[in-house]
C-alpha cells in the first residue's frame, strides 16, 4: 500500500511538472509571436504613414480619380495595423477625400480627442488642418471665428516651421475669397504658391491660373486677366483635362461678358453649361445663376429667369448659401425690371437686401479687419522689438522734449474729452430715439401682418351664411351667425394685444372650428391636446395657428374621400413651447400646387411675424412644415416652436 501511494504520488508530480513546462515553452513561443507581431505593425504603419505624407504633399498634382483609388487602397492598408484610429496621417487620408465644409461630427470628434503635443509640429499642424476643413466653406462666406482660427493656427505652423503651411494658406484664400476680401485672398494665394514644395508641377500651375484668373475679375487689370485666361486653357490641352478645358470655358465667358461680348459670352458658357449639367460636378444654382447673368447681360431677361427657375428648382436654395442667394435675388429684380414688372423687382430688391444684411452680419468684416490687421501688427512688433535696444538712448532724449509739452497737451486733451463727451451723449440720444421709432414701427407692420389673414375667412364665412338662408336653413342659419360673431369678436379683440394667454387662444381656435365645422357638415373631427400645461399662465402671439389650421381644412380635408380628422397639440420641452397642427387629409398633391401662393404667403406672414417676437435665431423660435408625413403618403404636419413665455413673467 504504501509503496503504491508513493508511485501514485511520484507520477502526479511528474505530471505537474511536465504541465507546467509545457505552459512555460507555449508562453515564451506566443510572447515571441507577439513581440514580432507588434515589430512587424510598427513597421508597417511607418512605411504608411510615409506614404500617406507624400500624397498630402503632393494632394495638388495628383488627378481626381486615381487619387481617391490610391487612398482607398491606403485606407484599407491602415485599418489592418493596429491603432489605426488614432494615427492622424489615417484620418488625414480620409478627409482628404471630402470637401471643405464637410458635416461630420463622429470623424470631427474622434480626430479632435486624438492628445497630439507641439513637440510633434507635423502632426499637430494636421490635426488643426482637419478642424479647420471641417468649419471652412469655399462655396458661402465664413464667420469671423473660423477665421480668427485659421489665422492663429497658421501663425502658429509658422512659428513651428511647418512643411503644411501652404494648406492652412490655402485654406485662409479660398476663406477671403468666399468672403469677397479679394485682397487677402490673393495675399494668401501668394503665400501658398511660395510654400507648397511642388509648385512647378502642371497641375498645379493649372490650379493656380485659374484662381488667378477668378481673382483678376475683380481689379481693373483686363491685360492680366486675359493672360491669365490663356495659361488655364493652354494648360488644360496640354493635361488633356476636360474638366479644367470645360471651367476655362466658364471663364471664357465672364471674361467675354466683362468686355462687353455678350452674345459670345452665352454661347461660350452654354457648352460649359451642358457639360456641368451632364456631370453633375458643381453646385446647381450656382450654375444656373452664372447662366442666367449671361443672358441679362445680354438682354434675355426672360431666359433669365427660366434658368434662375430651373437653379431655384434643382438646388431648393439651401439657408447658408447667403451669397448665391443674394445673387440669385439680384438677378431676378434686374431681369423683372427689364421686363417692366417693377412690383416683382421690387420684391426681389427687398429679399437680395435682406440676404446680403445676413451675409455681412455672418462675415463681420470690420472684426475679420482687425483680426488680420492684428496679425501684421504682431510680426511686425517681433521686428520691431530688435530695434527697440539701439533706440534707448533716442527714447532718453525724447522723453526730455516730451516735459516741454506736456502741461499744453494735457489741456489739450480735457478739452478734446469734453467736445466728444458732448458729441457722443448727443449721438447716443439720436440712436435712442431711432431705435423706439423703428421698435413702433416693427409692432405696426406685426398688427398689420395679423390683418392680412383675416378678410380671406370673412368673405368665405358671409358667402357660406348667404347660403344657408338663400335655402331658408333658418335654425342652421342663425347658429351660424352666432358662432361666426364670436369669431370676428375674438379677431378684434385679441389682434388688439401683443400676448394673450393660451386659454384664450385655443377657445378662439374652438370657435374658429366650429364655424368650419359647421359649414363643411361635420365632415371632420377636431382635437386639442395640452399635456399638462397652464392654461391661463402660459403666453402667446393671437391668431398664431388660425391660418394653418385653415390650410388644413380648405386644402387638406375639402371633398375627403373619408372622415376628417384634424388635430392641435401644445406640449413644453424645457423653456420651448412647440405647437403641432396635424391632418390626415390628401396632403401635398397635384391639385394643392394650386393653393401654394395661399399656403407660402401664411407661413411668410407668421414667420416674420416669430422673427419680429424673438429674432432670427431659428434654434430659439420658428416654423417647420412636413408635408404627406403619414406613412400612406397622406397627410399635413406644422410644427411651430416659440421661447415659454408665462404671465409671471
Amino acid at each position: 500500500m504504501n509503496q503504491n501511494l508513493i508511485v501514485r504520488n511520484f507520477l502526479l508530480r511528474s505530471n505537474i511538472l511536465w504541465i507546467a513546462l509545457s505552459l512555460s515553452i507555449l508562453l515564451m513561443v506566443f510572447s515571441c509571436q507577439t513581440d514580432q507581431s507588434n515589430s512587424l505593425s510598427s513597421s508597417e504603419q511607418q512605411r504608411l504613414d510615409s506614404i500617406a505624407k507624400r500624397e498630402f504633399l503632393k494632394y495638388f498634382t495628383l488627378a481626381s480619380e486615381p487619387r481617391d483609388a490610391d487612398a482607398d487602397t491606403l485606407l484599407k492598408a491602415y485599418e489592418r495595423t493596429d491603432g489605426f484610429r488614432n494615427n492622424i496621417y489615417y484620418w488625414t487620408t480620409k478627409v482628404g477625400k471630402l470637401n471643405y465644409g464637410f458635416k461630420n461630427d463622429t470623424l470631427v470628434n474622434i480626430v479632435d480627442a486624438i492628445d497630439i503635443p507641439k513637440s510633434k509640429p507635423e502632426e499637430w499642424v494636421l490635426k488643426q488642418i482637419i478642424l479647420l476643413k471641417s468649419k471652412s466653406n469655399d462655396r458661402d462666406i465664413n464667420p469671423s471665428a473660423v477665421l480668427k482660427q485659421l489665422i492663429e493656427v497658421r501663425a502658429e505652423a509658422e512659428k513651428l516651421n511647418s512643411i503644411y503651411l501652404y494648406e492652412l494658406d490655402n485654406l485662409l484664400a479660398m476663406s477671403y475669397y468666399s468672403n469677397r476680401d479679394t485682397e487677402n485672398s490673393l495675399t494668401h494665394v501668394e503665400l501658398m504658391k511660395r510654400n507648397y514644395p511642388y509648385a512647378d508641377h502642371p497641375r498645379f500651375r493649372q490650379m493656380y491660373y485659374d484662381i488667378r484668373f477668378m481673382l483678376s475679375l475683380n481689379f481693373k487689370d483686363k491685360l492680366k486677366t486675359k493672360e491669365y485666361l490663356d495659361s488655364c486653357q493652354s494648360l488644360a490641352i496640354a493635361l488633356n483635362d476636360t474638366l479644367a478645358l470645360m471651367r476655362s470655358y466658364d471663364f471664357e465667358a465672364q471674361w467675354l461678358k466683362r468686355t462687353g461680348r455678350t452674345k459670345e459670352a452665352v454661347e461660350k458658357a452654354r457648352v460649359y453649361f451642358q457639360f456641368a449639367n451632364e456631370t453633375k460636378r458643381y453646385n446647381a444654382l450656382k450654375r444656373y445663376l452664372n447662366f442666367a447673368e449671361l443672358f441679362l447681360a445680354n438682354s434675355q431677361p426672360d431666359s433669365a429667369i427660366f434658368y434662375l427657375n430651373q437653379g431655384v428648382k434643382l438646388d431648393s436654395i439651401q439657408k447658408n448659401d447667403t451669397k448665391d442667394l443674394a445673387g440669385t435675388y439680384l438677378v431676378y429684380s434686374e431681369s423683372y425690371a427689364m421686363k417692366g414688372d417693377f412690383k416683382r423687382a421690387f420684391e426681389y430688391s427687398k429679399k437680395e437686401n435682406q440676404a446680403y444684411k445676413e451675409a455681412n452680419e455672418i462675415i463681420q468684416k470690420t472684426e475679420i479687419a482687425e483680426l488680420t490687421a492684428r496679425y501684421d501688427a504682431e510680426k511686425k512688433d517681433e521686428a520691431i522689438q530688435s530695434l527697440q535696444t539701439n533706440n534707448e538712448l533716442s527714447d532718453k532724449l525724447i522723453l526730455q522734449q516730451r516735459w516741454t509739452f506736456s502741461i499744453s497737451i494735457a489741456l489739450l486733451a480735457l478739452l478734446g474729452f469734453f467736445l466728444f463727451n458732448s458729441y457722443k451723449q448727443k449721438l447716443f440720444k439720436a440712436q435712442h430715439d431711432k431705435l423706439l421709432l423703428e421698435n413702433k414701427q416693427l409692432l405696426l407692420e406685426q398688427k398689420n401682418r395679423q390683418n392680412q389673414l383675416n378678410p380671406h375667412f370673412i368673405y368665405n364665412s358671409i358667402a357660406n351664411l348667404q347660403g344657408l338662408i338663400s335655402t331658408n336653413q333658418k335654425q342652421e342659419a342663425n347658429q351660424y351667425l352666432i358662432t361666426l360673431t364670436r369669431v370676428i369678436r375674438d379677431m378684434l379683440e385679441l389682434n388688439r394685444k401683443d400676448f394673450i394667454p393660451l386659454e384664450k387662444e385655443i377657445r378662439s381656435l374652438q370657435n374658429y372650428v366650429n364655424l368650419q365645422q359647421m359649414r363643411f357638415s361635420h365632415s371632420f373631427d377636431f382635437k386639442v391636446e395640452s399635456v399638462d400645461l397652464d392654461l391661463d399662465n402660459i403666453l402667446i402671439p393671437p391668431m398664431l395657428i388660425q391660418p394653418f389650421v385653415e390650410n388644413a381644412i380648405e386644402h387638406g380635408l375639402m371633398n375627403l374621400d373619408r372622415k376628417g380628422c384634424l388635430q392641435v397639440k401644445f406640449y413644453q420641452n424645457e423653456a420651448t413651447l412647440h405647437i403641432e397642427i396635424t391632418d390626415n387629409g390628401k396632403g401635398a398633391t397635384e391639385e394643392s400646387v394650386k393653393s401654394f401662393e395661399k399656403e407660402s404667403l401664411s407661413h411668410v406672414i407668421t414667420q416674420e411675424r416669430i422673427e419680429l417676437l424673438y429674432g432670427n435665431d431659428t434654434k430659439t423660435a420658428g416654423l417647420k412644415t412636413f408635408p404627406n408625413f403619414r406613412a400612406d403618403g397622406s397627410g399635413y404636419k406644422v410644427e411651430i416652436y416659440i421661447p415659454l413665455t408665462l404671465f409671471f413673467d
